[in-house]
């Protein structure tokens, strides 16, 4: 699906109050897979935490274990959601090490982890690259790909155009893009950079800036 394909697909999901359904957006790099939760959020006015699992330990997910009347008490994390509405998006999950994984695994399934339980109001969402994406990300386990809806975002001429309009891209960026649409993406063999909106955003900016 594009990205507004996926914006109004979750938009939906908020809109019927699905919470417990948990949803993984795969893609590759830069086409705006966070962009459009953060849009997602702001628009419904919910809170977001956006974790990047990969720069994660194992005790910062599920916290320290702190002696209390001589019985270990599982300090959770002060970044986890705590009260209200909002969304906990979990970016980069498939970059996490295995181990970190499955404690994941545990707060999508159950909304808990160690003494720790995700507030009411909270929705679990998350994202990751692909293997063909030259990321470097570990095999999802098959329990924990259960426990998701997944969505396969690409990046689409139509819905960046209405993106670049909307945020008063650089005209020439615009101009150029409308006569290669085909270079909107493009993922290099070995290039450290390469054609992506995130990419054609920050282009637009420094030929804005001059």
């Amino acid at each position: 699906m594009a990205p507004d394909e996926l914006k109004s697909f979750l938009q939906d999901i908020v809109g019927n109050d699905l919470r417990y359904l948990s949803t993984m957006m795969w893609g590759p790099p830069g086409i705006g897979k966070s962009a459009v939760v953060a849009q997602v959020a702001e628009s419904n006015d919910m809170g977001l935490i956006d974790l990047r699992l990969s720069q994660l330990a194992p005790t910062d997910l599920r916290g320290l274990p702190v002696p209390e009347d001589e019985v270990a008490r599982w300090r959770p994390p002060e970044f986890l959601p705590q009260e209200g509405t909002g969304i906990l998006f979990l970016d980069e999950l498939n970059m996490a090490a295995p181990t970190l994984q499955g404690i994941a695994q545990q707060l999508i399934l159950d909304r808990r982890v160690g003494s720790y339980e995700v507030p009411e109001g909270w929705f679990i969402w998350a994202a990751g690259n692909r293997k063909e994406d030259r990321a470097s990300v570990y095999e999802m386990p098959a329990p924990l790909s259960n426990r998701f809806i997944h969505l396969d975002v690409q990046p689409d001429y139509d819905a960046f155009r209405r993106y670049a309009l909307r945020n008063d891209f650089h005209e020439q960026i615009q101009a150029f893009l409308a006569f290669r649409p085909d270079l909107l993406f493009r993922l290099g063999e070995d290039a450290n950079a390469f054609p992506s909106p995130r990419t054609w955003e920050m282009a637009s900016e420094l030929h804005t800036a001059g």
